[in-house]
């Protein structure tokens, strides 16, 4: 990470969300990484992948590939912000800039909402956490919409336009959303401003541009 920031110029860089050696992202092994990407102000994107052996949640109870993608992609993510935001990694490093990338977006309003929910229940807030798992999203991390999501304007009106990172996965073997751009552009319900921040401004923000 310090030879990609100081001597290669790059503004990020990517982790899987899958636990690594059976440990999540908010381990205590994890904190000397997290201390750093403060202090090189470089910004990490959690990226799932279809493959590489590591554990992923659910794949087990499914045949198909369809299925297996599905599931893989989202519900690791899904965990990965768990660990992040929960369990206390954007609290204890609020200058980290953390992005869930290539999961949809549609899943992260009923995920915060239940996040909020046992926050505020002190039956179920064991979390230690200083704010509200949204607004610990709202002040750490940005999440990626495909173009094609139907619920992209309602969420950029949840969560805010300027936490929208827009997916385009190209180059890509399976040649992903080609156009991505236009395909934001072309959607009569989203506003100028809204279509600004989406294409640009949630990635200015991310990469601290």
């Amino acid at each position: 990470m310090r030879f990609a920031k100081k001597q290669l110029g790059m503004r990020g860089g990517f982790l899987r969300p899958n636990p690594y050696n059976g440990r999540m992202l908010h381990h205590p092994d994890y904190a000397p990484f997290w201390s750093e990407v403060e202090e090189l102000d470089f910004s990490i994107g959690l990226h799932e992948g279809a493959s590489g052996g590591m554990p992923q949640v659910g794949v087990d109870r499914f045949t198909t590939r369809g299925a297996r993608h599905i599931i893989s992609h989202t519900l690791e993510m899904m965990l990965a912000a768990m660990s992040v935001i929960w369990e206390g990694v954007c609290d204890k490093h609020p200058k980290a800039r953390i992005a869930f990338l290539e999961s949809g977006g549609g899943w992260i309003a009923p995920w915060l909402d239940r996040m909020d929910r046992h926050f505020d229940d002190k039956g179920f807030n064991d979390s230690d956490l200083s704010m509200r798992p949204s607004e610990l999203f709202q002040r750490n991390c940005w999440i990626s919409f495909e173009p094609v999501e139907g619920s992209l304007s309602v969420l950029a009106d949840y969560i805010g336009p300027h936490k929208i990172l827009w997916a385009t996965d190209y180059p890509h073997p399976d040649g992903f959303f080609p156009g991505a751009p236009k395909l934001i552009a072309d959607r009569p319900e989203l506003s100028a401003e809204t279509k600004r921040q989406i294409l640009a401004g949630g990635a200015k923000g991310f990469y601290a541009l």
